[in-house]
């Protein structure tokens, strides 16, 4: 694995935009969630709570508001009939897992994060900034470490009164075969829902499922819970087409 290759890749802060793909699958989780993300960076995806959200479908515009007010905002476009949940998942507990994270608090880490946007992209700057300040107000653990070392441990750590839930977004394309059929035999083998969002060639035994007609023909990304895939989604959640 090369690591700054995966730090500099895997972490761009645009993987936020996963999350408004994320949420609707926590928002149909009873109870409490803890949150453990694999390749968490600086944090920006443990927040799915604090952030607001507007998705996109032919017949107008679904907005899921957090209790309190938010700077930032994450669009989706919604394809297909599956409906939008509007609930707001109760987080109790975040972590998370990368090989070098980053204090976001850091005013030199969080300019280097700014040079993963395009010049141009300002809204995406100002939503940068607006989730940079909602994780320096309450920080996740991140932990330094490698992910197939560290998963059980910090899994162990979650209050047994939540939903743990293991997530991550193109990460485990920068793991060998071996490495990744063990992070999937580890996450398996424990009490949890597993969240992954990853290219189409990266877990095969995943995209093995996806039905005939539904096979994409562009980069789509595809979300699986328990292995099960669920969505085709845009490498940057942009959008969602479900496949149940």
């Amino acid at each position: 694995m090369n690591d700054a290759t995966a730090h500099s890749e895997a972490n761009h802060p645009s993987a936020a935009c996963y999350q408004p793909n994320g949420r609707v699958q926590l928002a149909a989780i009873e109870g409490p969630v803890a949150l453990l993300e694999v390749g968490a960076s600086a944090g920006l995806c443990l927040y799915p709570d604090r952030y607001s959200y507007t998705y996109q479908r032919g017949d107008g515009q679904v907005r899921v508001d957090p209790p309190q007010a938010t700077d930032v905002v994450l669009e989706c476009e919604w394809r297909g009939n599956a409906t939008v949940p509007t609930k707001v998942p109760e987080v109790i507990w975040r972590a998370g897992i990368d090989i070098n994270p980053i204090d976001i608090s850091d005013r030199e880490n969080l300019q280097w994060l700014e040079t993963l946007i395009w010049p141009e992209h300002e809204a995406r700057r100002q939503r940068l900034h607006a989730a940079a300040a909602v994780v320096a107000a309450d920080p996740p653990m991140l932990v330094a470490g490698d992910l197939n070392q560290e998963i059980g441990r910090l899994a162990r750590l979650a209050p047994p009164e939540a939903t743990l839930v293991i997530f991550h977004s193109a990460v485990l394309v920068y793991l060998t075969r071996p490495e990744r059929q063990q992070f999937v035999d580890q996450v398996n083998a424990l009490d949890c829902v597993w969240l992954s969002n990853e290219g189409l060639p990266v877990l095969p035994e995943i995209t093995a499922r996806i039905p005939t007609r539904t096979m994409p023909k562009d980069g789509a990304f595809v979300l699986a819970r328990n292995g099960c895939p669920i969505a085709l989604t845009g490498p940057h959640g942009q959008y969602s087409q479900s496949l149940t």
